[in-house]
């Protein structure tokens, strides 16, 4: 069993020249509820008034998924939060010696003391907790522990492992949630920052160490690089891992693309899943095969996350990519010299043959066949 918690109103909104209007939150709350994901994270209400006002609208939609806010280990945030009547608090603070020492200028029993503090009195407010030792995965372990079971006393339900700087390699991950599970008895939720590109990695071998639930945003978006992608982690735990799960995997493209404008970050072409490459197929013999049978050079199929798949023509092309694309298009094969085609692919130096170039072929064609009738 595993949950997704989806970051995508707070974390995605860190995103560099992101912010998200009310409207467009909810937007993006609606898709996610509708998709099944289990927790959405709808921000930090004491921030400003108009994350408070999301917070508390997508608090009262009636999801059937929990909401949390994010918030800082200080009684203030806990009475916005409580104001905006969310299931969850995620409340963070970090126990490293370095941060401190250098950034909180506070010892470490102090700094406990102020994590308890604030989660008994979210949990007298009746509220679920997740506490997240900021940059966990760098934090000295003794002190770790220490600060998480006192957490866990205090009555957090859930720790969160937060790889905040990336740093984790996936078997480090491993060896390091699978320790976490001896020590701490609680449920593991991880937060994986891609700064190396290995976040999805570290969230699934997270996963199989143990770890009940993993943090998401759409697209992958986050503060500078952004963390682990939904699309990526759903598929996975669906194709690889055979999780069963009542998402719907065919609204990922529509989820993807509605955060993609909002965010106003274009999803990159060979970005795994999701990208316009994904289902973009070229190679003679790819081409060929993938008629017979998609699974040939298709992990899942296309029709799975509501996409569809294509082929393109260019120098490495075959015959079969010409009819295959011709048969998209709708025109009759019959009426064209498909070598024709196919030697204008082989010899264009740059780039695809577009479905503009291939329809003045055909239309050439059939003038050049009505002439000399």
């Amino acid at each position: 069993m595993v949950e997704i918690l989806d970051t995508t109103l707070r974390e995605g909104e860190q995103a560099p020249g992101v912010t998200f209007s009310i409207e467009e939150k909810l937007s993006i709350a609606n898709l996610l509820d509708d998709f099944g994901v289990d927790i959405i994270e709808a921000g930090h209400p004491i921030v400003s008034d108009d994350v408070f006002k999301s917070v508390k609208l997508i608090s009262n939609q009636g999801y059937k998924a929990d909401i949390l806010a994010h918030c800082r280990a200080k009684k203030e945030d806990i009475d916005y939060a409580i104001s905006c009547d969310v299931d969850w608090v995620g409340i963070f603070f970090c126990v490293s010696k370095k941060r401190l020492r250098e950034h909180f200028n506070l010892d470490f029993q102090k700094a406990v003391e102020k994590i308890t503090n604030t989660i008994e009195y979210a949990k007298d407010h009746g509220l679920k907790i997740r506490y997240t030792p900021e940059d966990s995965t760098r934090t000295e372990y003794e002190y770790l522990i220490h600060a998480s079971n006192a957490a866990i006393e205090a009555g957090a339900d859930r720790i969160s492992i937060a790889d905040t700087v990336g740093a984790m390699t996936p078997i480090n991950m491993y060896n390091f949630v699978k320790k976490l599970k001896a020590d701490l008895n609680v449920k593991i939720n991880v937060h994986c920052h891609n700064d190396l590109g290995l976040a999805a990695a570290n969230s699934l071998a997270a996963y199989e160490a143990g770890a009940t639930l993993i943090d998401v945003t759409v697209n992958g978006i986050g503060e500078r690089v952004g963390i682990t992608s939904l699309s990526e982690i759903c598929i996975a735990l669906n194709c690889i891992y055979q999780v069963k799960n009542n998402w719907k995997l065919e609204k990922l493209t529509e989820i993807s693309k509605k955060v993609s404008t909002y965010s106003e970050i274009n999803i990159p072409p060979n970005m795994p899943i999701i990208g316009e490459n994904a289902f973009l197929h070229k190679a003679g013999l790819h081409v060929s095969a993938v008629v017979n049978d998609p699974a040939h050079y298709e992990l899942f199929p296309a029709e799975l996350i509501g996409r569809k798949r294509d082929f393109i023509l260019d120098k490495m092309s075959g015959i079969n990519t010409v009819k295959k694309k011709l048969e998209k298009m709708k025109l009759d094969l019959n009426r064209v010299d498909l070598e024709k085609i196919l030697n204008y692919a082989k010899q264009k130096r740059k780039g695809i043959v577009t479905e503009n170039e291939i329809l003045n072929i055909f239309t050439d064609y059939r003038n050049e066949t009505i002439m000399f009738q």
